[in-house]
């Protein structure tokens, strides 16, 4: 049997080329998912730049411990991004979905949360020059849920997929071969770091390394949370961080005795996270 097309598909057509950013904030608000989990978009700027989103928690959306239940959370983080992307890009040019998706969960929503959603001028010109030539990208991006007090309640991790649009499935894009990034550099710095610290000895520092890293926003500096000192035991070595594709900031933060401001941010970020392990 042929399905018909979705709730919000059948506003967003009705809406064609009229959809102006308001206007497509109350067909969400309107949407059915959206109105059950308690989610709602509060703005969308006029250049499609900005986005917010906020979880209005109530005993009709609360879990039976009072909070915001895990998968409204990571739900949040798959409501405004790609259609920002798209919006920017031109939806009759582009089209884009997620890929895949991870989410941290730190510490229970009981007060409700919010999501701040960006679509800079800066991802966008990378994805334009990614894709010229007719290749898709894949954009990594990072979804930081925080209560009212700013205090962060589950950072998730995602890949958008975007590609230009009616051309059937594009090659592979070169430049995403050389290097790590998002969940993979995630996943890199996991690998390395087990390796490294390998043996029952160090079980209680992996351990430690992975209460850090989980805190951390930027997969950059997950990544250092991850490999922070794992150098010295000579398990091991700087030639396989390079070989996995690790950032050149990443293995300056790790390595250099005199790092650059991106490098120290990364430290600073990682700092941060080993302190917010005494407060949540």
């Amino acid at each position: 049997m042929k399905k018909g097309p979705s709730f919000r598909r059948i506003i967003v057509n009705a809406a064609g080329k009229s959809l102006t950013p308001n206007r497509l904030r109350h067909v969400l608000n309107a949407w059915p998912p959206l109105v059950a989990m308690g989610i709602r978009i509060t703005r969308i700027a006029d250049d499609w730049s900005l986005g917010r989103l906020e979880l209005r928690l109530t005993r009709l959306n609360a879990n039976m411990h009072g909070a915001a239940f895990g998968g409204t959370l990571f739900s949040m983080t798959d409501v405004l991004f790609g259609t920002l992307v798209m919006q920017r890009l031109g939806v009759d040019r582009y089209e884009a979905w997620t890929r895949t998706g991870s989410f941290e969960f730190i510490q229970p929503g009981r007060k409700g949360a919010y999501l701040e959603v960006e679509a800079s001028d800066e991802l966008i010109e990378r994805i334009l020059a990614e894709t010229e030539g007719g290749y898709s990208t894949v954009v990594p991006y990072t979804s930081v849920i925080r209560d009212r007090h700013g205090s962060i309640v589950g950072i998730g991790q995602q890949d958008l997929y975007v590609r230009p649009r009616g051309i059937g499935k594009p090659p592979a894009n070169p430049a995403q071969l050389e290097h790590v990034e998002g969940e993979n550099l995630i996943a890199a710095g996991r690998t390395l770091a087990r390796l490294g610290l390998r043996g029952a000895e160090h079980r209680e520092r992996l351990t430690e390394h992975e209460r850090v890293a989980r805190r951390c926003v930027r997969p950059e500096a997950r990544a250092v949370a991850w490999l922070e000192g794992v150098l010295e035991y000579g398990s091991v070595s700087l030639e396989d961080y390079r070989a996995a594709g690790l950032p050149e900031v990443v293995i300056e933060a790790l390595t250099s005795d005199s790092p650059s401001g991106a490098a120290m941010s990364l430290r600073a970020e990682v700092v941060d996270a080993r302190e917010s392990l005494n407060r949540y």
